[in-house]
């Protein structure tokens, strides 16, 4: 039997600060001469997905008798990640460990050549007010917008930024699930614009790319430095009496807070 930890978690529609966190399973099967041994599940919000692969990869290395299962399920969905801040309720049950910090960036079609949109021209993008890229110096083209679905921790933290809570979108936005669609979306179609975690996975992709906003790019750098304002940071999270999780659980947890789980989990964003 897989033990979840964690409660489904609520939408916080005007969180600035979108939290990520991971957690935990339970043991299955035959016991084993290791005494972590078992399948555990951490599900969640994408854009703790990498760092979380990375910190579970490692650690089934260190101890080949673990297995994980990593689900992308939307931080409203989460059973341990999630990539949004936690409600006050849900802060007053649940214990936080940070694994790093990651952004929320504006996507385009790679054979766009608008490298840098202001606040307000993304909000109007968004909203349909925008609707050629004619407007914006490119060619005669009409935007399609893509949206991630409502309960991302992506399109949460795009609202707070750009419409300063809950938004307006254009009548024909269409609508996609997760990260890997959003950018098969956006690098389907040439004339294209999205919102998007601002990965190592998205900054890779060579069918888009990441425009600067008010003319600061989305890297790393400038996430930690705090001049890229669109960020959240990422963590796990599990129940407060750690007595109570299961010794491969608290074991985790452990070597993410060590200096070689935050080295991965930094490197993995």
């Amino acid at each position: 039997m897989t033990c979840l930890v964690g409660r489904r978690l609520r939408r916080a529609a005007l969180m600035l600060a979108v939290a990520l966190a991971a957690a935990c399973g339970g043991r299955t099967g035959t016991p084993a001469p290791d005494p972590l041994a078992g399948l555990y599940t951490a599900s969640g919000g994408g854009g703790a997905l990498a760092p979380v692969q990375a910190l579970t990869k490692r650690f089934a290395e260190l101890h080949p008798g673990v297995t994980w299962q990593v689900d992308e399920v939307g931080s409203d969905a989460a059973r341990g990640r999630v990539s949004r801040g936690l409600t006050p309720d849900e802060g007053a049950k649940l214990k936080t460990l940070s694994i790093g910090l990651s952004g929320t960036g504006v996507i385009v079609n790679a054979a766009n050549p608008v490298k840098d949109l202001t606040k307000e021209q993304v909000r109007r993008i968004f909203a349909g007010e925008i609707k050629n890229w004619s407007q914006l110096g490119w060619e005669n083209q009409e935007v399609k917008v893509f949206i991630r679905e409502a309960n991302a921790a992506t399109r949460t933290s795009f609202e707070s930024y750009f419409f300063g809570g809950k938004a307006t979108y254009d009548k024909d936005a269409s609508e996609v699930f997760e990260l890997d669609q959003t950018l098969k979306a956006v690098g389907s179609f040439r004339a294209s614009i999205g919102m998007a975690t601002t990965s190592s996975r998205t900054a890779t992709e060579t069918t888009v790319h990441l425009v600067s906003i008010d003319g600061v790019a989305p890297t790393p750098e400038n996430l930690v430095s705090g001049s890229y304002r669109i960020g959240r940071p990422l963590m796990l999270i599990y129940r407060p009496d750690e007595a109570t999780l299961k010794p491969a659980i608290r074991s985790f947890l452990d070597f993410a807070r060590s200096p070689e789980g935050q080295r991965i989990a930094a490197a993995a964003v």
